[in-house]
């Protein structure tokens, strides 16, 4: 699933820059254009709609037009839109419990007689709090709710935009032809290198994980590859990583093709190994080590370039300081011979 998006979108940079402008766009349509130019504004609401104080005050009003006039069907035409008889005489009962005197409670009972409803109780009337601490948390409880709505959405960009500027500071993508050595150009099918990339991890950066678009001359995309942390060990931070992964992903192609890089413990641990065995074949990472990669179109040949081991509170060679990994991306083709492209 997640390679059929990448494939849609141009890749994982392109997918983090899409779910970024999404939540641009989302801020500018909320406060620019929701609440600024283009404000929702209410209009022609029935009387059923407004607020239950403001509908005793219009039912009240009805009552005292009715005691003057007469006139029931007035009443009843202005009552009847959307209004249930229950509600109204809700609405009457509460009226008559809250009447200052005799008078404004007949004006009530004559108008819920010409409405035929049912008559209602009148109830003592409960204690109202100060309008005021009514008034205010009204007006605090939609605030509350849009700050911390904001606050989310600001967290969720500013996390996706740091680890988006984490994966370009770490990754480095260099011309294919310019930095390889003659050497190694000598030994290269002409035209079928696409990319050659380097990707450095350090102690400390938890959230590694680089990714390099593989694309044609013409910047047609045809895949990705990179690497990230496969595996964990001991407790505490930072994360002390004791395999990585390798991988390659082809548009043409349903699997995405990845080898684990463990380190020395990692390898020689049967549980560990068993447990990374799932995600790739297992490699033994030393520098100088080369694993290759092959999809239905595509060949990335890996070579670990530099490797340090740490020694704090842990088992000998169990977790990397520092790690470089060199990627070269090359198209197969029927008539290419598999060839080591760091070999001298």
């Amino acid at each position: 699933m997640m390679s059929m998006i990448l494939e849609l979108v141009g890749g994982r940079k392109t997918l983090y820059g899409v779910l970024v402008g999404f939540i641009v766009g989302l801020l500018v349509g909320w406060w620019v254009l929701g609440m600024w130019l283009l404000p929702v504004e209410w209009k022609d609401a029935a009387p059923v709609d407004l607020h239950s104080d403001y509908q005793k005050i219009f039912v009240s009003a009805v009552a005292d037009s009715y005691s003057l006039h007469g006139n029931a069907d007035l009443a009843r035409t202005v009552l009847s839109e959307r209004w249930e008889k229950k509600d109204l005489a809700k609405i009457i009962g509460k009226l008559k419990a809250e009447a200052a005197d005799d008078a404004q409670a007949q004006r009530l009972d004559a108008l819920a007689q010409a409405l035929d409803l049912s008559p209602v109780e009148s109830a003592e009337p409960a204690a109202k709090p100060p309008a005021e601490k009514e008034s205010l948390v009204s007006k605090l409880l939609p605030l509350c709710g849009v700050l911390a709505v904001v606050f989310i959405v600001v967290a969720l960009a500013w996390s996706i935009m740091r680890l988006v500027r984490g994966r370009g500071e770490k990754g480095e993508a260099v011309p294919a032809r310019e930095t390889i050595s003659p050497e190694m150009a000598e030994i290269m099918p002409t035209g079928t290198v696409l990319g050659h990339f380097i990707t450095s991890y350090a102690l400390g950066n938890d959230h590694y994980d680089d990714s390099f678009s593989v694309e044609t001359d013409a910047g047609e995309f045809l895949g990705e590859c990179g690497a990230g942390i496969g595996e964990t060990i001991g407790v505490g931070t930072p994360d002390k990583v004791t395999a990585f992964e390798v991988w390659l992903f082809d548009k043409n192609d349903i699997r995405t093709e990845t080898k684990v890089l463990m380190s020395t413990h990692a390898f020689n641990d049967e549980s560990l190994r068993s447990k990374l065995a799932p995600k790739g074949e297992p490699v033994l990472a030393k520098v100088g080590q080369v694993v290759t990669l092959e999809t239905a179109s595509l060949q990335v040949t890996a070579r670990v370039t530099e490797m340090e081991y740490g020694n704090e509170g842990m088992p000998e060679e169990s977790f990397f300081t520092r790690v470089s990994i060199e990627l070269v991306a090359s198209m197969i083709k029927s008539d290419d011979v598999s060839q080591d492209p760091f070999a001298l």
